[in-house]
């Protein structure tokens, strides 16, 4: 009896040790494992893509790799490279950074359409960046230049590509809490001047609830957020001119779990997501079903399988 308490004891210990209390980031990122919503010190990690060749089945076929991603040792990417549908070479980026983790140059060589880009940025005393320059094929074709506030916010930005010249005056309004609650952008190009305007509500714990985009010519976007008990993000609803276009819910990890597509109101097909994760937390596998409303059969088919390859420096 006593072997037998002992061996249950064990076995609640281990699992309680396996239970990961993750809670992800959605700003503020201060690396590429956060901004990536990778769980621990990720190396490496490589994303394969396999479609479903007999939906009654769920047959797939060969799994073909869609890009793979190298990491420093302080979570920032070093190395990228993506592929085609058959799994070619079409891209690859090669990041450099300085002491403080900032990117400063990044090259990069597109073989499907023949080019090859050098990206390089400058940063203040606070690590701010002030300036970006892009060299395509030996031509500078692109220059940005940036000002600040005293409290850090982006207030001017100046950007020269293909000797035209656009100009963006950027203005803020805070709550108490110091939240943004508006933005406002003029920008002066070309082709005239237009006004971007972008308002924030939250809620009494600072979480992002609803953010909203204006523009004469793009007309109106919403996006509402709701969250669990722990402020993590469950749902985001988003919507095209007050017309609803797309939910999406999420795991506790902010892995989504399904998603609603809507044409002019009415629910238009669904994707459903199912999980297979590593000790780290990490999914490693998820099989992709969708639901079409549209038609006559409104079963649930597997569509396609994804699977990533993840290594730690732990």
């Amino acid at each position: 009896m006593i072997k037998q308490i002992i061996k249950i004891l064990g076995l609640l210990l281990l699992f309680s040790c396996n239970t990961i209390d993750y809670n992800p980031k959605y700003k503020d990122f201060e690396n590429s494992w956060e901004r990536e919503n990778l769980i621990g010190k990720v190396k490496t990690f490589e994303k394969y893509k396999a479609n479903v060749s007999d939906f009654k089945t769920g047959e797939a076929d060969n799994p073909v790799i869609e890009f793979k991603k190298e990491f420093t040792e302080l979570g920032n990417i070093s190395y990228q490279e993506y592929f085609d549908n058959f799994g070619k070479l079409e891209q690859y980026i090669k990041n450099e950074y300085n002491e403080k983790g900032h990117r400063v140059k990044s090259i990069s060589e597109n073989f499907l359409m023949p080019s090859k880009s050098i990206e390089t940025i400058k940063y203040n005393a606070k690590g701010k960046q002030i300036s970006v320059n892009i060299i395509l094929n030996d031509t500078l074709t692109f220059n940005a230049k940036f000002e600040y506030n005293n409290d850090g916010y982006l207030i001017n930005q100046t950007e020269i590509q293909d000797q035209d010249t656009t100009n963006n005056i950027i203005t803020y309004i805070f709550n108490e809490s110091g939240n943004i609650t508006l933005k406002k952008q003029i920008q002066n190009c070309k082709y005239g001047i237009y006004e971007y305007i972008n308002t924030f509500k939250y809620d009494n714990e600072n979480n992002l609830l609803e953010s909203q985009s204006k523009s004469n010519d793009f007309g109106s976007t919403k996006v509402i957020y709701s969250y669990d008990n722990k402020n993590r993000i469950e749902k985001i609803t988003q919507y095209q001119n007050d017309e609803i276009e797309k939910e999406t819910l999420f795991d506790k990890f902010y892995n989504q779990i399904l998603v609603r597509f809507y044409d002019s109101v009415t629910l238009d097909k669904e994707m459903k997501y199912k999980y297979s994760f590593d000790n780290k937390g990490n999914w490693i596998e998820r099989k992709i079903y969708m639901k079409e409303h549209f038609g006559k059969d409104k079963n649930w088919k597997p569509v396609y399988i994804e699977t990533r390859k993840i290594e730690y420096y732990e």
